[in-house]
């Protein structure tokens, strides 16, 4: 059977060997979006005034650069893409700045997405989890997520204000490619990253040392460049976010 449960600090979750899909994780707070339904083709702006809206886009750039959900796609699809035009541009898909998930509390974040247009020039895809936004992904002060860029190599990377560590997968993606990308905090000593179930870069030991306030993140997806013509698209499938209530 490629469905198969297990237990993962001391929560039980049923695991897809097919898929490497997650599924129904018995977790005292467990939240998922597919992205399904009228309310997802149009994201509000961050700040703006939306009731019953998980998520907000950040919009840096006025070419601009789009935050949207894909009309009739199988499955429920939000895609974030940069544009050609020669200047600073961010494509992001967060809680506006709503933070809600505890890290010291054992989250595990998962995502399916395709990067089906690679990042060009300076341009790079950003997935994971940060805290407040701030102008580049590398000036957000906490944060723990995936990036890519232009040669589909994937980047892990955790940053607790005192120590930032990076380190390849050891993955490439193509443009073709969907994969399922996961983030585990069962302890925060030793941050794990997953691509489609396999352990990545197993040679570095990713620490998160921060507590409190500054351990508490939310969700954020999509694509930044500081300056340039690069383009860049990614199209999320869905976000699954699980942990224990204390």
């Amino acid at each position: 059977m490629p469905t198969k449960a297990r237990w993962v600090n001391g929560i039980l979750t049923f695991y897809d060997s097919t898929t490497h899909e997650q599924l129904g994780p018995q977790a005292p707070l467990v939240y998922c979006d597919d992205f399904v339904g009228a309310g997802n083709v149009v994201i509000p702006a961050a700040g703006a005034a939306e009731s019953g809206m998980d998520w907000a886009k950040k919009i840096v750039g006025a070419g601009p650069p789009t935050v949207a959900g894909v009309a009739d796609a199988a499955n429920g699809i939000i895609e974030c893409a940069l544009t050609v035009d020669n200047q600073k541009q961010d494509a992001g898909l967060y809680h506006g700045d709503q933070r809600g998930f505890s890290l010291e509390q054992g989250l595990i974040f998962e995502t399916r997405l395709k990067i089906n247009v690679l990042p060009t020039l300076l341009a790079e895809a950003v997935f994971g989890l940060i805290g407040n936004w701030a102008d580049g992904p590398d000036a957000i002060t906490y944060s723990a997520f995936f990036t890519a860029d232009g040669s589909g190599e994937i980047f892990c990377e955790v940053n607790d204000n005192a120590t930032d560590a990076s380190a390849t997968s050891g993955v490439t993606a193509t443009a073709a490619q969907t994969k399922i990308y996961r983030i585990d905090f069962t302890s925060v000593t030793d941050v794990r990253f997953y691509i489609d179930g396999v352990h990545v870069a197993t040679g570095t030991t990713f620490a998160y040392a921060a507590t409190g306030a500054n351990a508490i993140l939310q969700p954020y997806l999509g694509l930044y460049k500081s300056t340039g013509a690069g383009l860049g698209k990614i199209q999320v499938d869905y976000v699954r976010m699980w942990q224990k209530r204390s």
